[in-house]
């Protein structure tokens, strides 16, 4: 079988198993969920059938509390769960709407709360009235029958539910236990994958790759080598040698355009091309840290002469040198660039200070004005420099650059060789 097939297979089978497993998965939470909301629903009912005997509880003992000690405010537990008896009845027949038995012991249930109710009533009623009576109607335990009966139908509502719950607890267990099965199966069946994929992938990947390595470990020793030789004979084996050739070739042209589009060719410095994004980039950065950026302006001094009088080949090589001592002089994260014929930028960024920039510039003189002899011929190394520094002059590439000429051109009016930092 081919890698092409060996791979269709492998995802196909990993789709298939995929959203087969998210389908099931998916339909067994959702069953679970079900029973999960029923058992759920079954605490609700017995929580609200408590709170409708406490309701009534709380009702009966306003109304004795009331009877006894004459007190109203007694009667403010008595009204407040007058009220909430009949809702909290009317939660318990919503919640219990599919299950006849249950509607049938509510609905004999809310007989003898009213009955309950009226005996409360009638009695503070008369107590208004005939205090002694109303305390003998107590004592004849009529209320006491019709709360008997309320608690009995009660026990019997929540020993249904209580079954209920006991099954709906079961079936929840249940449906965990399916998720749980197939959490394990999937577990296996997925480690089986794992191997076939690791198995597949090593034979068709890096069996190749160690075979490339071994290629590379005797090129370096000096023997010629094919990569192609150390591949599979596959569809593999020939895209990765055919590939490999392929991208020395691009990478070696890539490299070489990308030199010639963005190098000087004869100093090896930086041109122009990126010089003003390479300003905003380092400006950016110096903003964020809280330093500055330094951007000098190098003008050779009597470089027409040197053409004219010794011939361009001096003038080459008075260029290429000035290029050469930049380079080794500053910082790895400073760039260089020919500006134009003569002229030179130097980009520093990330100067902490705004008062170590003379200082920095300074240093970059020094290095550059000793003389150079070539042929014979004694050239002195003679420049103009001006400096603008960033953000403090400006913050935009093409102004920077504006002012370290300016200031340049007065370092050559001056014609002393020296330093001028820019100055509105």
């Amino acid at each position: 079988m081919t890698i092409k097939n060996k791979l269709k297979l492998l995802l196909g089978t990993l789709f298939f198993f995929s959203i087969a497993n998210i389908g099931f998965i998916y339909f067994l939470e959702s069953r679970s969920e079900n029973k999960l909301q029923w058992v759920i629903h079954t605490n609700q009912v017995m929580q609200t059938s408590g709170e409708l005997l406490n309701a009534i509880s709380d009702a009966e003992t306003g109304q004795r509390g009331y009877l006894l000690t004459g007190q109203s405010y007694y009667l403010e537990p008595y009204f407040r769960s007058r009220d909430e008896i009949k809702s909290i009845w009317g939660e318990l027949k919503s919640l219990t709407a599919d299950n006849p038995q249950q509607q049938e012991l509510l609905d004999d249930l809310v007989e003898d709360i009213d009955n309950k109710l009226d005996d409360l009533a009638i009695k503070i009623s008369l107590y208004n009235e005939q205090p002694a009576e109303a305390i003998e109607m107590v004592r004849t335990n009529v209320g006491k029958k019709y709360m008997d009966n309320i608690r009995r139908y009660l026990s019997d509502f929540n020993s249904e539910e209580r079954r209920l719950l006991e099954q709906r607890n079961g079936d929840y267990r249940e449906a965990r236990a399916y998720i749980t099965m197939m959490i394990v199966i999937e577990t296996v069946i997925m480690v089986f994958l794992a191997l076939f994929t690791v198995i597949t992938v090593n034979r068709a990947l890096f069996t190749p790759l160690t075979k490339l390595i071994d290629a590379t470990q005797n090129v370096e020793q000096g023997k010629k080598q094919d990569i192609v030789d150390y591949l599979p004979r596959d569809e593999i084996g020939y895209l990765m040698g055919r590939f490999y050739k392929m991208s020395e070739s691009v990478h070696q042209r890539h490299s070489e355009l990308h030199t010639k589009a963005h190098t000087d060719e004869l100093t090896g410095a930086y041109n122009r091309t990126t010089l003003y994004t390479d300003i905003e980039e380092a400006i950016t950065y110096s903003k964020l840290e809280n330093k500055v950026v330094a951007l000098c302006f190098l003008d050779m001094d009597g470089f027409k002469d040197i053409n004219d009088q010794l011939g361009h080949e001096y003038g080459d090589i008075l260029l290429q040198t000035v290029a050469q001592r930049l380079k080794e002089t500053v910082r790895s994260s400073d760039r260089i660039y020919r500006y134009g014929g003569d002229e030179f930028v130097v980009l520093l960024p990330n100067v902490r200070f705004q008062e170590d920039v003379s200082q920095i510039v300074s240093n970059l003189v020094e290095s550059i004005r000793k003389p150079i002899t070539h042929k014979g011929k004694h050239i002195d190394i003679r420049f103009s420099i001006g400096v603008s520094v960033a953000p403090v002059d400006t913050s935009d590439p093409s102004v920077l650059v504006d002012n370290a000429d300016k200031a340049m051109y007065r370092s050559k009016q001056a014609k002393q060789g020296k330093v001028e930092l820019y100055s509105a």
